[in-house]
C-alpha cells in the first residue's frame, strides 16, 4: 500500500494502487458486492444493474459483436481495465484488438470505451471520461439512457476529447477509427 506520511493536521483520505486492490479483491473483502472498480485510487461499489441497462448491454453488445465479425477487434463486456498504477474501472463494454488469456485488459488494446449511464451520467461524464481521454483510449461512448442518445467522443487530447458528437435514437453510430461498421441506436 502506498506510504503516508507520519504527520497530518487533517484526515487524509487513503489511496490504493491496482496490486492492493487486487489483493483486497482476492482475500474476499469485496463479496458483499455485485461490482467494485478502482478508480483515481478510490474503490468504488458499482449501482446494481436493473432491467433497462441490462437490455441496452446486450443489444449493444449483440450489435457490436455481429459488425465486428471478421475484423481483429472483439467485443468484452464488464472487464476490468487496467490503466494505470490507480486506476481499473469495470466499463460496460469494450472494443478491443488482442485480449491477453488472462488479468486485466492493458488500455493500449482498447478502440472504444462504452458506458451506460441512467443514474452514472454525471461520473460517466466527468471522472470516467478524463481518465479515459488521460489514458490514450481512441474513442470513448457514453449511451445516455434518459437522453435517449449515445455522446461519442474521439481524439482524446490531455484530459479530454477534441472531437465530439451526438447520436440520436434510430440514428446509425460507428467507431471513428475507420473500422467499416455501424450499428443502429435503439434508445
Amino acid at each position: 500500500m502506498n506510504e503516508m506520511s507520519s504527520f497530518a493536521n487533517v484526515p487524509l483520505p487513503y489511496s490504493y494502487r491496482v496490486d492492493d486492490y487486487c489483493l483486497l479483491g482476492s482475500s474476499g473483502t469485496f463479496d458483499r458486492y455485485a461490482k467494485t472498480e478502482l478508480i483515481e485510487g478510490v474503490i468504488v461499489a458499482v449501482n446494481a444493474q436493473f432491467t433497462r441497462h441490462a437490455k441496452m448491454q446486450k443489444h449493444f453488445y449483440d450489435a457490436l459483436n455481429e459488425a465486428c465479425r471478421g475484423s481483429d477487434l472483439a467485443v468484452y463486456f464488464e472487464l476490468s481495465v487496467l490503466i494505470d498504477d490507480s486506476n481499473m474501472p469495470q466499463p460496460d463494454l469494450v472494443l478491443a484488438r488482442n485480449a491477453p488469456d488472462d488479468g486485466p485488459l492493458p488500455a493500449k488494446n482498447l478502440a472504444v470505451v462504452i458506458e451506460i449511464s441512467g443514474s452514472t451520467l454525471d461520473t460517466d461524464m466527468g471522472v470516467k471520461k478524463s481518465l479515459y481521454a488521460r489514458s490514450g483510449i481512441p474513442e470513448y461512448w457514453v449511451v445516455d439512457l434518459d437522453g435517449r442518445k449515445v455522446r461519442q467522443f474521439w481524439s482524446p487530447k490531455g484530459s479530454d476529447y477534441a472531437q465530439q458528437s451526438e447520436v440520436l435514437s434510430g440514428d446509425m453510430i460507428s467507431i471513428t477509427s475507420g473500422a467499416n461498421f455501424g450499428i443502429s441506436v435503439p434508445l
